[in-house]
Formats: structure tokens, sequence, C-alpha cells
């Protein structure tokens, strides 16, 4: 007779109490069943969370999450390692929508969830959180045994984040009930290899070891006058030898609890090492190795190709390629860039962790004297851009431009400041299906466009961004080219003006409107014009910064021009909408975005939750005339 399932009677982390050790592998086993179901539909991060279910488990065991205001809290870092974790909070039945036009997110997300800690998409950012949240713990309820506590989950990736380590810095002797958990999936950090640093990090991470601590320590704590002295000599004893047999960890030179590393995949194991992390007086690093993939063949053998996942057929693995004619914005760019540094060696690469994402893989291969991966470090990235600028190479920094949120005062300060040259590529501009709010690529214009004396490029078509790369690379000063996550479209209109800033399509109808854009969403501005008769005269930017501001004021002294209107596909506030507005003659209407807190989903679902989808274009348009 089968069992029943476990998951639909898990509404919240209280119903895995009364769970048996004995049965937690078989609900292990459902939540890896039910993450593949779903992501082989919706995709998503599949690899990491597979590797996460036991340690969730654990964490979910050990500690008491609940809604009420004296819990422990978890804090994921990035958010995308949740999956297990979201199974656990009452979103089972909900979780075959993840991803999916208004269904659950795949990141942590507060307005989700009471068991979602924070919003978080951007790595980095979890230490220092949770040493917030610890802090807070920490006035209201001390850090007894029984005050809450706080647990920051990081994988491994964002240890080259410079926050992590002024987080950690800070942190050393804090008197917090805190606990990080590294999951080391990829990279090792210990600093001991071989065999026989694996047996000693198998034994002191065993349920006997910490046994025996315990013991040894209640013995000599009871031993009259000397008690005392002998556990503060074990202790120096222990130190000693760490020190002398170079096995003291980075982390406890930082002055921070150790403990690992440990098999993150042994759920057991995990259970006990988190209760003995509990039993320290400060912040604890429990450094586990999970294996990224596990328990689904494809994923263990690809981890890289699993990481974020297309949709995909469940008995092999194999992508489930939707049919999409055209080539995308970022192949294009990819080689471009790689004919231009074919001819010019002082072109160089930089990317921050994502080789793959950014169309770098290529450039990798061919040039790798030139290229810098330097992990999840933007910040670094920038100014080492700077420096290579400086010294005269040609750097073209790569990466979302949700990312480049974080490297405002590096363009300021290290590449603009200097006088230099560089090229900053941001991809994934505009609206970005799936990843949701944390994702959408809609503040970099408004951002940047207070940097003096910067050009922007915001190409709309395959050949657009051919020229604008070209353009970036052999032009001055700070330059960025801009790109959706799309294809790359053709333009099926005739121009009757084109130059290397603007599109212009004139028309002879009197009493029209001026419609001004740029990028992706001009192919939609042109078509709603069009099939709706809209009376205008279209101009398509092509350089968004500097803003041609005198050739737009001279193509409002003809007469006819009823009003303006600027389409974009970005924050209404700051963008170049009001750029124009501030330059124009003419009452000028602005289409953007107004709120940027865009759900996640299709494209087609959020241009319409935005509102600029050709639909609601051409209600505006109307509304106008």
């Amino acid at each position: 007779m089968k069992n029943d399932p476990f998951l639909p009677n898990i509404h919240s982390p209280a119903d895995l109490k009364p769970l048996s050790d004995r049965e937690i592998p078989a609900l292990a086993a459902e939540i890896r069943q039910e993450i593949i179901a779903a992501l082989s539909e919706n995709g998503g991060h599949l690899a990491s969370n597979l590797g996460m279910v036991e340690a969730t488990l654990a964490l979910h065991r050990t500690f008491s999450c609940t809604t009420e205001e004296h819990s422990d809290t978890i804090v994921f870092d990035v958010g995308h390692q949740c999956y297990t974790h979201k199974l656990l909070t009452g979103r089972f039945e909900r979780f075959r929508t993840i991803r999916r036009d208004g269904g659950i997110s795949g990141f942590t997300n507060r307005k989700e969830s009471p068991y979602d800690a924070m919003t978080c998409g951007h790595s980095g950012s979890s230490v220092s959180a949770a040493m917030g949240i610890a802090e807070a713990s920490r006035l209201r309820y001390g850090t007894g045994k029984d005050a809450p506590w706080t647990i920051a989950v990081v994988g491994d990736g964002s240890f080259t984040n410079g926050m992590i380590f002024e987080a950690l810095n800070s942190l050393a002797g804090r008197r917090l009930n805190l606990i990080i958990l590294l999951n080391d999936n990829e990279m090792s950090i210990s600093k001991n290899v071989g065999g026989l640093s694996k047996y000693l990090a198998y034994i002191r991470t065993s349920e006997s070891y910490f046994t025996f601590k315990l013991v040894l320590k209640r013995l000599f704590s009871s031993i009259p006058l000397v008690g005392n002295g002998l556990v503060r000599t074990a202790r120096a004893v222990r130190d000693f030898l760490k020190r002398v047999t170079n096995s003291e960890s980075f982390f406890e030179n930082l002055g921070l609890e150790y403990i690992g590393p440990v098999d993150g995949n042994d759920y057991r194991r995990m259970v006990h090492v988190l209760e003995e992390a509990k039993s320290k007086s400060g912040p604890v690093i429990v450094h586990m190795k999970t294996k990224k993939g596990m328990g689904y063949a494809p994923a263990e053998e690809h981890p890289e190709r699993f990481h974020s996942a297309a949709p995909f057929d469940t008995a092999d693995g194999a992508p489930i390629k939707k049919t999409k004619s055209g080539t995308t914005f970022t192949k294009i760019f990819a080689e471009e860039l790689c004919t231009l540094a074919e001819k010019d060696s002082s072109i160089c690469a930089i990317t921050a962790a994502m080789t793959d994402g950014c169309g770098l893989a290529e450039f990798s291969v061919r040039f790798p004297d030139r290229f810098f991966d330097v992990g999840i470090a933007e910040e670094h990235a920038a100014a080492l851009a700077g420096g290579l600028a400086m010294a005269g190479m040609t750097p073209v920094y790569v990466l979302y431009s949700t990312f480049a949120q974080r490297i405002f005062d590096q363009l300021w300060h290290d590449i603009r400041l200097q006088n230099v040259h560089a090229v900053i590529v941001l991809s994934h501009c505009g609206f970005v299906p799936g990843d949701g709010v944390t994702h959408q690529g809609l503040y970099d214009v408004a951002l940047f466009r207070s940097i003096p004396d910067i050009t922007v490029y915001s190409p709309s078509t395959a050949d657009d961004i051919r020229r604008d790369l070209d353009r970036a690379v052999y032009g001055q000063g700070l330059c960025i080219v801009r790109y959706p996550k799309d294809t790359a479209r053709e333009w099926q209109t005739s121009f009757t003006e084109e130059n290397d800033i603007y599109k212009r399509l004139r028309s002879g109808t009197a009493d029209r409107l001026l419609v001004l854009t740029y990028g992706r969403i001009a192919h939609d501005v042109a078509a709603v014009l069009t099939e709706e008769n809209i009376p205008a005269e279209l101009v398509v930017l092509d350089r968004i910064l500097p803003l041609p501001a005198e050739k737009l004021r001279e193509m409002t002294d003809s007469a006819g021009f009823t009003a303006a209107v600027v389409v974009e596909e970005g924050v209404t506030s700051g963008g170049i909408g009001e750029a124009i507005a501030a330059v124009l003659p003419l009452k000028t209407h602005i289409f953007a975005v107004d709120d940027p807190l865009i759900p996640h989903g299709s494209l087609d679902f959020i241009r319409k939750n935005a509102g600029l989808d050709r639909r609601t274009l051409a209600a505006k348009f109307r509304a106008i005339l």
C-alpha cells in the first residue's frame, strides 16, 4: 500500500515537527519531485534548489519560524534558493504557478508570505540585513537561549561580494543570536584539502563529537575551584593546535565561530550541526557543502545548465524549445564584440559572474587574456574598467541593467571623473519577464542621466546595436549601450529621415502629435500609430543622451503639432520623457512606468500591468486627441 504524501498536509513549518527523522527522506524526495515538475513547465533556478532540500528541512526542524513577533528568522541571500522553504511555508498548492502570470515569485517576497523575511534578488545583502534583524532581536529579547535566532543562508558565489565582508568585519565581537549558513556548492572555500582534512571535518561535525565536547565541558566545569580554568585551558589548547597545524579558518581569523565543512545533503548531520551552532554565544559560520542538482541526474551532470533553466523534459532534462524567430540582442552584441576584439587588441571584456547570461562565453574562449570575470562584485568591476581605461585599454563592462543600480558611484568617480574612455553594456533593460520586481531593468536611464557628458545608445534593431557598439567602442568618455532581453526586430516601416541620432517618419497631416520613443518599445508604438490611424509624426531616438535638444526644437517649429508624447520602457521619474518635456515648447505627455514595482510574469502580462501594452497605448493616444 502506497504511503500518503506529506506535502499536501504541510501548511507551515510547525507541521514538520511531528514527523520522525525516518520520514524526512520520503518528504525530501517529494519536495524534489515537486520542484522538478514545476520548473520543467515554468523554468527557474533548479540545480541549487535541489541541493538545498535537506538543509532547509534541517533549518525548519531546528528553528521555530512562525508568523508571531517572537520568532526565528531565515534570510535567503539572492532569494533563488528558497523553493523548499516555499513548499514548507504554505505555498504547496500554488507552487506550480511559480514565475507565471499572477503566480508565486521565483524569489523570496515579503508581500507573498510572512515567512519571507526579505524580498531579495540581488546577492550580498543578506548578512547585513540578518545582522540588523539580530540586533533588533537582542534589543527586544536579549541573547539568552530562549531569544529568537536569525539565520542568513548565503551561497558561496555571494562571498565575492564586498558587502558580505563589510558585514563579517562588523560582526566580530558582537553578542548576537546569528548563524550564517554558507552553502558551498561550487567552489572550495575551506583551505584544508585532502583525505585527512575531510576525515577530521567529518569527525568535528558528528553527533558523537558534539556530545563528547558537551560532556567534557560539564565534567571540567563541575570540578571545584579549577573547573572553569580547565575549560579555558582546553579551548586554548584547541585554538593553539588549530594555529600550529594551519587549520584555523579564514572566518576564525576574523574572530567568528566556525563549524564545518559539513555535508549539507546529510539531514541528520545538519540538524546536529545547527543545534551545536545554537549553543554558541555569538555569531557562527556554518560551512556546508551541497551538491547542485542533487537527486536529478541531468542537473547533477550539468549544474551550470540547470542554474536558471528554461522549461525542460523531465525524462532527460532536454530543453523544450519554444519557436521564436530572430536573433537576440545579446547574441548580436556578442558576435560584434568578438569581431571588434579580433581587430583591436586594446578591447577587454569584464563581467560580474554573468559570462553566459551576458553573451561573453565566446569572448572568454577566444581572448582569455583580455577577459575578466570578477565574481559577484559589480562595483569592483566598474572600478577595474576605470583602471584599464586609465592605462590605455578599451574596457567593455557587460552586466544586467538591474545590477547596474549598484555602480553609480564607480561610474561617476572611477570613470567619468577620471575623464577616461570606457564602455558599459547593459543587457536585460526595460521589462524582464519571469524573475519579477528585483530584476526589472527600468532604472538605468534615470540613474545615469545625471552623470555629465555621458553618451547612451538604446538600439531598436540588429543593425542599430552593431553600429552603436562600434560607436561606443571608438567613442570618447563614458559610453553606455543598453538593450532588452529579447529578439531584435527589424523595421517594417521606411523612415523619411535617418541619421546617427534618430529615425524620423514625417507626416503631412495637420493637427498631429509629435511622438518620440526609443529602444524595443518603438516597434509597438509605430504599430499602434499605424493600426489606429493616429495622426502623428514618429521620432525614434537611437542615441538618447546627450539629448538632441536643438534638433527637437527645430522639429516643433513647423506648424501643426498639437502636443508631444514620449513613450519609454523605464521609470517616469528622471527618464528621457522629463528631459524632452523640459526642452520642447509643446505640452508633453509621458507614457512610462509610474509604479516600477512590477510583478513577475510573461512580457505581455508585465506590459499590460504597466499600461504600456498596445491596447492601452492606443487608448492613451486617442484620449489626447
